[in-house]
C-alpha cells in the first residue's frame, strides 16, 4: 500500500528558540542557573496516564512524549521521529528514534511503546488516551521491529501525531512505573532532559539537569541549558504579581487573572504575552442528576445567558462563544450554527422550566475554583442573569485544589479545559458517552456516531459539514453553557528566553545574565 509521509522534525535544529528570540548562536546562549517556574496546581496522580488534572505538563520533562506540538498547534517528532499515514488514514507508522535511553539506563525501543498503548487502551487503567483514541483497538497495536510501530485503526483517523503529544502519553519503561510520583528521584523513570530531585505535592517540585540527554543545544553539547527549574504553585494572582516584580519568579505560564496584567505592563522587566486559543471555562451541567437531567432544564439554563455581558465582565479580551467546543481557529469550524444562536430569552427560560415542571423556578448550587478570577466572576454574573427567570443559584467558590480535587462530582460547576489543536479534541475527551472526562455525563448516541465520522473525515470542507450538525446538537442538548474563549495571559522576566506557551518544555530555555 503506497504511503504518505505526512510530517518529520529534525530535532537538531534546536537553534529555534521561542518567545520571539528566533535563531540565537552559541555565543548568544547561557547555560547554568535555576528557573523558577509557576504552575498553579501540582497534586499526587497514582498512574500518570490516568493523570485528569495537569500535572504531567511539567513532568513531561522529565518522561517525554512521542511527539510534542508546538504555538501553532503543529505536531513535531519527539521520542517518535517520523510517521507515515496510509491514504485511507487507517494505518499508521511510527518510526522511533535511536540511541535515546530511559535515566535508568534502558534503552527506548518498540516494547516500551507497545506496552504504553496496551496499558492506554485497558479500561481499568482510567487513561483518556483510550478516549483519544477510541478508533484503535489493542489488537491494531503491532511492533514491526525495535524502532517500528504500526496502529492498524478501526476507523480513518486524521489526528495521531496530535494526540500523541497529550501529557498522559508520557512513555513509561515496558512494564510501567512504580510509582511516577513518590518523591522518590529513582521512581521517576523517562527520556527527558531533567531528573526529578524533590516533590512536594502541591507545594514544590525540583528538577535537575540530566547530563545525558540526547538532545543537543545550538552550543553543541546536551540539553538543557539550565541547571535546575523549581516549580511552585501560588494560592492567588496578588502573590504571583509580588513574586514576578521581587524577582522571586521567572515565569507564570497563563491563568493569570485579568486584574493584575494592568500592574504588571507597567514593569519595564517583565514582558506580558495575550494568548488566543480555544482554552475555556465552561459552566458544566451534570446531565445524570435532576434537574439537568430534564433537557428542558439544560435549554433553560442556557437561554438566561447574555454572553455578551458576561464576555466584557469576565474576559474582556475574548472572543465570544456559543455553547460548544469548536473555536474558529479550529480546522473545519461551522460558523453557521453560531450567527443566529445564543440571544437571551428570559420569557422563554420560564416557559420551559414551567414544562419541566418548575413553574416556580428552581434552586441549586454552583460550585467554581476561586483561581483564576474570572471563573468566580463568571459564576457570580451568571447567579444575576439565572435569577431573573426565577432560578436560584447559590455561588460556593473553592480553593482550586479542592475543587478539582472532585472535578468529576460537581452537578454544576464552572469548570476549566485547556485548549487542544483538534476540533474533535475535546469533544472526544469530553462529550462522548462514558469518556473518562466528561463531566456532563452527557450521552447523546447521535454525537457519538457523528463523531466518528468527522474523526475519519480528511476532507476539510466535508468535516466542516459534519461539524456544523455536532455543533448544533452540542447547543441544543449538552449540558455545557459556553458564553466566551478564555484568553491567557503569560509572563516572565526578560532575562528568559527560549520558552513556549503550548508544549512547556524547559529543555531549550535560557537565562540571560541581568
Amino acid at each position: 500500500m503506497k504511503k504518505v509521509t505526512l510530517l518529520f522534525l529534525v530535532v537538531m535544529l534546536e537553534g529555534l528558540l521561542f518567545l520571539g528570540a528566533g535563531l540565537c548562536s552559541a555565543q548568544e546562549v547561557q547555560r547554568g542557573g535555576v528557573l523558577r517556574f509557576e504552575y498553579d496546581w501540582i497534586p499526587y496522580v497514582k498512574d500518570p496516564a490516568a493523570d485528569g488534572v495537569g500535572t504531567g505538563n511539567v513532568a513531561k520533562n522529565i518522561a517525554e512524549t512521542l511527539t510534542w506540538v508546538d504555538d501553532q498547534y503543529q505536531p513535531h517528532g519527539l521520542l517518535c521521529e517520523k510517521w507515515e499515514a496510509s491514504p485511507d488514514g487507517k494505518e499508521w507508522t511510527l518510526y522511533l528514534r535511536k540511541g535515546v535511553t530511559f535515566n535508568n539506563g534502558k534503552p527506548f525501543t518498540a516494547d516500551d511503546v507497545v506496552w504504553n498503548f496496551l496499558h492506554w487502551l485497558d479500561p481499568a487503567t482510567g487513561s483518556s488516551m483510550r478516549d483519544r483514541l477510541s478508533m484503535l483497538s489493542p489488537e491494531g497495536v503491532e511492533k514491526v521491529d525495535d524502532y517500528t510501530v504500526k496502529l492498524h485503526l478501526d476507523r480513518p483517523f486524521y489526528g495521531i501525531p496530535w494526540v500523541l503529544s497529550a501529557y498522559p502519553a508520557m512513555i513509561a519503561p515496558e512494564g510501567g512505573w512504580k510509582d511516577f510520583y513518590s518523591g522518590n528521584p529513582e521512581d521517576a523513570i523517562g527520556t527527558g532532559p531533567f531528573l526529578l530531585k524533590e516533590f512536594i505535592p502541591n507545594e514544590r517540585m525540583v528538577l535537575v539537569r540530566r547530563n545525558d540527554y540526547w538532545r543537543m543545544g545550538v552550543d553543541g553539547k546536551p540539553l538543557p541549558y539550565v541547571d535546575e527549574v523549581v516549580i511552585t504553585p501560588f494560592a492567588d494572582d496578588a502573590a504571583r504579581l509580588a513574586a514576578l516584580v521581587g524577582d522571586e519568579l521567572d515565569i507564570v505560564p497563563g491563568a493569570l487573572g485579568e486584574g493584575i496584567i494592568g500592574e504588571l505592563r507597567k514593569h519595564p522587566d517583565i514582558v506580558v504575552k495575550t494568548i488566543d486559543l480555544p482554552w475555556s471555562s465552561p459552566i458544566m451541567m451534570r446531565c445524570d442528576v435532576e434537574p439537568f437531567n430534564n433537557p428542558l432544564v439544560r435549554k433553560a439554563f442556557k437561554l438566561v445567558v447574555d454572553r455578551e455581558k458576561l464576555r466584557d465582565l469576565c474576559m474582556p479580551e475574548g472572543r465570544l462563544a456559543y455553547d460548544h467546543w469548536v473555536h474558529p481557529m479550529h480546522e473545519g469550524y461551522c460558523p453557521c450554527t453560531d450567527m443566529y444562536y445564543g440571544k437571551q430569552d428570559i420569557e422563554k427560560a420560564k416557559e420551559l422550566l414551567a414544562l419541566a415542571g418548575y413553574p416556580d423556578g428552581l434552586e441549586v448550587d454552583l460550585y467554581t475554583p476561586n483561581t483564576p478570577a474570572h471563573r468566580p466572576a463568571l459564576a457570580q454574573a451568571y447567579a444575576e442573569m439565572a435569577a431573573l427567570a426565577g432560578i436560584k443559584v447559590n455561588v460556593k467558590i473553592l480553593p482550586s485544589s479542592v475543587f478539582w480535587d472532585k472535578w468529576m462530582t460537581w452537578a454544576f460547576s464552572v469548570s476549566g479545559w485547556s485548549g487542544r489543536p483538534l476540533a474533535t479534541d475535546n469533544l472526544s475527551l469530553g462529550c462522548r458517552c462514558g469518556a473518562a472526562w466528561n463531566e456532563m455525563y452527557w450521552c447523546n448516541e447521535e454525537f457519538d456516531r457523528l463523531l466518528d465520522e468527522i474523526e475519519g473525515t480528511i476532507d476539510v470542507q466535508k468535516r466542516r459539514e459534519l461539524l456544523c450538525v455536532a455543533q448544533r446538537i452540542m447547543q441544543e442538548d449538552s449540558g455545557m453553557i459556553l458564553p466566551f474563549w478564555n484568553v491567557d495571559y503569560m509572563a516572565y522576566r526578560k532575562e528568559v528566553h527560549g520558552y513556549s506557551y503550548v508544549p512547556m518544555m524547559f529543555a531549550t530555555v535560557w537565562l540571560s545574565s541581568p
